[in-house]
């Protein structure tokens, strides 16, 4: 009788942020990459998958050269193969076809170079799968993939049918694609080792051209919550059948032990079983990404109904094609995320503009340097990429403040090699200053961009004429890198409910302007719960006129509009303007407001006179240490220097605010100018509720200024923004 057995495709894949703390580089090795590549060199005769990020193989080429031999001695000896995929691990789905292929072939030469192996697979960030990647992947000159088995569910295959390997085509390219398997992901490392074997000889058949890929987050073997115990100190692993032994050792002396257990590489399997059949694979990612990704609302439908037919044993084949979202969704449901996004698009664009522009240039000695900053910029560009920041589920993603700071810093770093090519081409383009229309969030409604060799300003006029981006690029500084504290479907948590989880209306731009009663206090601004009484907020806003003027851009717009009254339901007409003046490193802004004269609306005009104010949001966002953040009032006298860490609620009678980040030697400051002397500043943190994987955290995302004004019947004030 044939003994029955198993194909084992083991894969660990090792990935660290663009710009992650260098402290959590050496916390992330210590625990987990280290001992794990330790325990997988001891056993030479299991062979193991591998992926790295670009960047973490960088920092592990520049930093751990011990680390780096004991790769190259598994290679040689053939029981290590690395697979590639995007350098700096993008979303392969909403990069352009031109970076997919560089990235990957960045990763490629680098492995290749470094470790003598030829890259046949690829690693797809979050498991995210689009129809047309056969096609790029092909190109990249790579074979195989590697995907969910919830990619496969709604096309109909079982669990049993996930045991094999597929061929899958895009305009004739094929590629071959192997599922992940589920039931493994969830047993390690968190139950005994025998539950995975035994699960492996449930697999395992006579004929032997089954397999089954088991793959983990290297960091979840070490860094998430006690795994480090649990994998590798002796006596702290699972009693129960592994009588305490470290879970990685214990794991991989199983595998070597059982002989019908086949330890192979990926490449090796493709090269020794054909796919089991052609297959066409949806739109897809993780099952728990199609959850995150939903509308909120939405999504606390979909968790409670998904989880319903999975643990009904009746409803389990309805389970099977129940799916969730789109990833690309998360575009939508962040806004901050489409910002970066549209940024990266933007700014590649002006590049491929400058890589044009070569044509015109006969000085080979100019092209050559030229073509050195075109490819730095280019990595800049990649850099932005970097899929963390992007999102958001059991990880902070889009509300890590610091990977979001990073994107825009790729993308600052970006446009000066493009100014600094510009200047090397036309001296005068040295200082420039010009206004843009374009489309640039892609909602079909037309943005302004004011753009010059110091800074960016970003309005758009659909959002109540804000501006939702403001780069100052001699620091390479998004000073709107704020996020808003958006609801989210964990915040019905019970374990929340003794906390005030706060959410914005609205989200966190410059220059959005409120209609506010009187009592209003400064904890009812800072949590957005008071009434509204004006229809501006985040209406249209028309532009008049956009022009430059010697060194000067100036957008103009206006918005006829309504009050309510306090005391009824009666609306009286106003007209407000808003003037954006832009030049060097100073933003000055008019803002006009005019009430109609309607002489039987006497009574309630002078009712919103009397009980209303005008108040404007001054988001803004410093980064790193919030200990670090200062501020200061020619208003305030302050006694004590605690009352100046910038993230502590406060409020008074001025016209002066200046905040400066002592990392970036930084300084943003605000005067306001009017003929009312009644003028309030209210200043909070941007504090969002957060569910990571450490647990609920509160996480800082900016600071917002909002000057409260009395309204009069013609009412004019400046406000003018310097940062230096």
């Amino acid at each position: 009788m044939t003994q029955k057995s198993i194909n084992f495709l083991n894969v660990f894949h090792f990935h660290q942020p663009v710009d992650n703390f260098s402290r959590v580089f050496e916390d992330v090795y210590k625990k987990s990459y280290k001992p794990l590549i330790d325990n997988i060199f001891k056993f030479e005769d299991v062979k193991f998958t591998l992926h790295f990020s670009g960047n973490l193989l960088e920092w592990l080429l520049k930093n751990k050269p011990d680390f780096i031999e004991k790769l190259k001695v598994m290679a040689k000896r053939g029981q290590i193969e690395i697979i590639g995929g995007g350098y700096y691990e993008p979303i392969f789905a909403i990069i352009p076809y031109r970076d997919k292929i560089a990235q990957m072939k960045k990763l490629s030469d680098l492995i290749k170079n470094e470790f003598g192996l030829e890259v046949k697979g690829a690693w797809l960030s979050e498991r995210v799968w689009e129809p047309n990647y056969p096609s790029f992947l092909n190109d990249a000159g790579l074979k195989y993939v590697i995907v969910d088995d919830n990619h496969f569910r709604s096309t109909g295959i079982t669990e049993q049918e996930t045991f094999y390997s597929y061929i899958t085509e895009d305009e004739g390219k094929t590629l071959r694609i192997f599922p992940i398997n589920e039931e493994l992901r969830y047993l390690t490392p968190w139950k005994p080792t025998y539950m995975s074997i035994d699960y492996l000889k449930k697999a395992a058949d006579e004929k032997g051209d089954r397999c089954v890929l088991f793959i983990s987050d290297a960091e979840k073997m070490g860094v998430w919550g006690t795994t480090h115990q649990i994998c590798y100190v002796e006596g702290q692993g699972h009693e129960e059948g592994d009588e305490g032994k470290p879970f990685i050792p214990a794991f991989f002396e199983q595998i070597q032990n059982n002989s019908w257990i086949k330890s192979i590489t990926l490449s090796e399997y493709l090269n020794q079983f054909p796919a089991k059949s052609l297959v066409y694979l949806p739109t897809a990612s993780y099952d728990k990404m199609e959850e995150w990704v939903l509308p909120t609302d939405i999504r606390k439908n979909f968790k409670k109904i998904r989880k319903s037919l999975k643990d009904d044993e009746e409803k389990k084949e309805t389970y099977q094609f129940l799916r969730g979202g789109f990833w690309r969704y998360f575009l939508i449901k962040y806004p901050e995320s489409n910002n970066m996004h549209k940024k990266m698009i933007h700014v590649r664009n002006k590049l491929i503009s400058t890589e044009e522009n070569l044509l015109k240039i006969d000085n080979e000695l100019l092209i050559s340097v030229i073509l050195k900053k075109i490819a730095e910029a280019w990595d800049e560009i990649y850099k932005a990429q970097c899929n963390d920041c992007y999102w958001h589920g059991l990880f902070g993603g889009v509300y890590l403040q610091f990977l979001r700071f990073s994107v825009y810093t790729h993308l600052i770093n970006a446009e000066k090699i493009i100014d600094d090519i510009n200047s090397l081409v036309n001296p005068k383009m040295k200082t420039y200053i010009y206004v843009t229309p374009i489309d640039f969030n892609k909602d079909s409604k037309s943005d302004y961009i004011i753009e010059s060799d110091v800074f960016n300003v970003y309005i758009n006029p659909n959002d109540g004429g804000t501006i939702f981006e403001l780069d100052y690029k001699p620091k390479s500084y998004n000073l709107l890198n704020t996020l808003t504290r958006w609801p989210e479907a964990y915040h019905d948590s019970k374990k929340l409910e003794k906390m005030e989880v706060l959410v914005d209306r609205f989200r966190r731009s410059l220059l959005r302007l409120r209609i506010l009663h009187n009592d209003v206090t400064l904890e009812q601004i800072q949590a957005d719960q008071y009434y509204e009484f004006g229809d501006f907020v985040d209406e249209n806003f028309n532009v008049t006129s956009s022009e430059k003027e010697g060194k000067i851009a100036i957008i103009e717009m206006e918005k006829m509009g309504s009050i309510k009254d306090p005391d009824s339901i009666e609306r009286h007409p106003v007209r407000i303007t808003k003037d954006i003046y832009a030049e060097e490193n100073e933003i000055e802004v008019i803002l006009r407001i005019n009430f109609e004269e309607i002489p039987e609306n006497e009574k309630i005009l002078d009712r919103i006179i009397k009980y209303l104010n005008i108040a404007v949001d001054i988001p803004f966002f410093f980064n790193g240490d919030p200990n670090k953040f200062h501020w200061e009032s020619k208003q305030v006298d302050f006694k004590d220097k605690e009352n100046t860490k910038l993230l502590e609620p406060f409020q008074y009678m001025g016209s002066h605010f200046k905040a400066y980040d002592e990392i970036y030697d930084l300084n943003f400051e605000i005067g306001i100018s009017s003929k009312s002397d009644s003028i309030k500043i209210t200043k909070f943190p941007i504090i969002t509720y957060t569910y990571t994987d450490e647990g609920y955290k509160e996480i800082y995302q900016g600071i917002n200024i909002t000057p409260v004004i009395k309204l009069e019947k013609h009412l004019e004030f400046h406000l003018k923004i310097q940062i230096y």
